[in-house]
């Protein structure tokens, strides 16, 4: 047995390897939620273009697909993605640097590896909500200026599934389990 034991989850197995230490552990989850981090920030600034009317200077504001003024569009769920968005830039502080000695300071030095990974998990579940936002608003847009039939074969093919999944929209509806649909579409095809 070792203190820092490596659990697959996935195959419900232990490894004890004398892991006596979780620094490797913290600083790859560090990194990696940091990266992924950025992801979601380019994510949401995507989204911003596509409703921003100001910048793209081709769509609708919010993607309104209904009446301006009475419809909202994607408008509700951009305060998701920009919410979501800060949420994991909040959580990319690193764990590896942030110790608490324990065990009446026989563990001086506390990696804090799982409490990294656990961290980095949240960010990208975070990531995955921020990123069907993004195709949600994709597949509007392609509708809303009927370039369904001008997009490439590859496009079309994952259009088409998502469209299945979800439906265009005129009248305002909740987004969140269209969210849903997509992530769960997205996990299959990776």
């Amino acid at each position: 047995m070792s203190d820092n034991p490596i659990i697959d989850y996935k195959h419900k197995n232990v490894f004890h390897g004398g892991n006596f230490h979780g620094d490797y552990v913290a600083l790859e989850m560090d990194k990696l939620k940091t990266a992924i981090t950025k992801l979601s920030m380019l994510c949401e600034r995507q989204i911003n273009f596509l409703f921003n009317d100001k910048l793209n200077n081709k769509l609708t504001p919010f993607i309104n697909s209904g009446t301006l003024g009475l419809n909202l569009g994607m408008q509700g769920v951009q305060f998701t993605a920009t919410s979501t968005t800060a949420e994991n830039q909040t959580l990319c502080f690193p764990m590896y640097v942030h110790s608490i000695p324990s065990n009446n300071d026989n563990q001086d030095i506390v990696s804090m590896g799982t409490n990294a990974a656990q961290i980095t998990q949240k960010v990208i579940f975070n990531t995955y909500e921020i990123i069907s936002i993004e195709f949600l608003s994709v597949l509007q847009a392609i509708d809303y200026l009927k370039l369904k039939n001008t997009i490439s074969k590859c496009s079309l093919d994952y259009y088409s599934k998502l469209r299945e999944l979800v439906p265009a929209f005129e009248k305002d509806t909740i987004k969140y389990k269209d969210q849903q649909k997509i992530i769960t579409c997205l996990k299959e095809c990776i």
